[in-house]
Formats: C-alpha cells, sequence, structure tokens
C-alpha cells in the first residue's frame, strides 16, 4: 500500500471513531508501528488530523481539506472506475428507477450516464456530488434521500435517509464498497455506508456492484452482506483467474477492458 493510500484510509477510519489507537492502526492497515507514526506525523502537519497520546483524532472538519479529500478519492484508479462506468450504462434502461451511491466510483458511473439521452429515467442517490452534474443528454428525474451531510465522505447518511429509502421500490441499484474479502463478503470502513447499501439491497430488484480489481480479496473492518447477495459484479480486466473463478461461483460476473 503506498503512502497516500495509507493515508486515505487514516483518515477513513478516523472519520468512524473519535480516537484511534496507533497499535489499532498498525493493525489495521497491517503495516508498522513505525509507518503509521510517519504517517500520522504528516497527516498532522497538513492540519487534517491531531496526534494524541497514543493515538490519533481527526481535526476539526474543514470544507478545503475535504474537497481535497473526495477529489483524491475520484483520482484513484480513475481509469477503471471509468472503464467500469461504461459497462454498467449498458444496463440502464429509461422507465425505471434506480439508486446511485455516494461512491466516487459511482459518481464516475453517474458522469457516464450524462452522455446518454434518458429522458424517462428517475435517479434515486444520496450523493451531493451526483446533483451537481450537468444533465446535458436528457433530463432524468433526481430524488434526493435527506439525511445528515456526512462531509468527509460527501454523502447524505443518518436514520432519515434509511427512513426514506424504506418507501420506495429501486429497479436497479448502482453501488460500490472498499473491498470484497477472501470470503466473498462485501466490505466498508464506514457503518453508515454498510447500513445504506443494506436498505437499498432490500429494496432493489437488482443490485449492480462495481468494485475494481485491486479491492478484490480486501476486507475491511465492516461486513455489508455476502457477494451472493450482489445480481451482478462489475470490475475491471485485471481481475486474476483465481477471483474470476472465485466471484462466477456466487453471481454474475461482467468484466470491463481498460485498454491495458
Amino acid at each position: 500500500m503506498l503512502a497516500e493510500e495509507r493515508r486515505n484510509r487514516i483518515v477513513e477510519i478516523l472519520n468512524e471513531v473519535e480516537f484511534c489507537p496507533v497499535l489499532k492502526l498498525v493493525e489495521q492497515l497491517e503495516v508498522s508501528r513505525a509507518t503509521v507514526v510517519r504517517d500520522l506525523a504528516a497527516l498532522q502537519k497538513s492540519g487534517v488530523i491531531a496526534k494524541v497520546h497514543g493515538g490519533a483524532k481527526l481535526q476539526k472538519s474543514d470544507p478545503v481539506q475535504n474537497e481535497a479529500f473526495y477529489t483524491v478519492r475520484i483520482n484513484k484508479n480513475r481509469r477503471l472506475k471509468e472503464a467500469m462506468a461504461a459497462e454498467a450504462a449498458r444496463f440502464v434502461k429509461d422507465d425505471t428507477t434506480i439508486f446511485i451511491d455516494s461512491s466516487t466510483t459511482c459518481y464516475t458511473f453517474a458522469r457516464e450516464l450524462m452522455k446518454h439521452h434518458f429522458s424517462r429515467l428517475n435517479i434515486v442517490t444520496n450523493s451531493p456530488a451526483v446533483l451537481g452534474i450537468p444533465w446535458e443528454n436528457g433530463s432524468p428525474s433526481i430524488i434526493v434521500a435527506g439525511g445528515e451531510l456526512n462531509k468527509t465522505f460527501n454523502m447524505l447518511a443518518g436514520l432519515w435517509v434509511i427512513d426514506f429509502l424504506d418507501k420506495i421500490n429501486i429497479d436497479q441499484a448502482f453501488v460500490s464498497a472498499s473491498g470484497i474479502s477472501e470470503k466473498l463478503n462485501v466490505t466498508t470502513s464506514n457503518l453508515d455506508i454498510a447500513q445504506i447499501l443494506n436498505k437499498v439491497t432490500e429494496r432493489s430488484n437488482t443490485v449492480n456492484l462495481l468494485v475494481d480489481s485491486t479491492k478484490l480479496c480486501k476486507r475491511e473492518m465492516i461486513n455489508i452482506y455476502p457477494l451472493a447477495r450482489c445480481s451482478r459484479l462489475i470490475t475491471d480486466d485485471g481481475i486474476s483467474a483465481e477471483h474470476d473463478a472465485m466471484v462466477r461461483k456466487v453471481t454474475e460476473l461482467f468484466i470491463a477492458p481498460t485498454g491495458r
């Protein structure tokens, strides 16, 4: 894991808890204590976190830092996200209701939809970023799940979102996750995300999971649900033969070409 990836991961972990001990970060990141200490020092210098005795906590929310963190996430594996987005767009039809989650992968998917002409499509989302997309072709209806804004992840979350989702019927959900574990569980580091994706899956006829090949056999802190609950997995052509075979045992697999 590169230093930038580790530091982004530390921010994600600290977004979940008020304080995290250094030893817990060592365990989560699977690196040495010295490496974690260096990463915390760099994050403190940039003003993102505050080091306290034995661990760290996030600094008070800063809009500029939050925007920068979100931009970093969008640009990470961007070519893979764009390939998956183009593949996923093939499954979208007019006269349907779809859900698009708050992940940067699904934001990229939403921007791909902008290239198509959907005039009778309903899009439900908890992503403020999706709301800001300039829909030049077609005019889909955008329906926003209410809730509290999580500034770090740029998403609407909380009980209001769950209550809203419990009242609607979704034809297709397009969602992403932090990883898929060796036991084929879809995983995340964020409890709000886990709760929202569980409810979305419950309310959807079809669930499309967009996860790039670098996240396969990657376990995060929270299991959302078994991969088998997803109707299909859309990933990129970096998937190994071993992982390909594992996935096909439990769900449909669609591989997006990246031209690599």
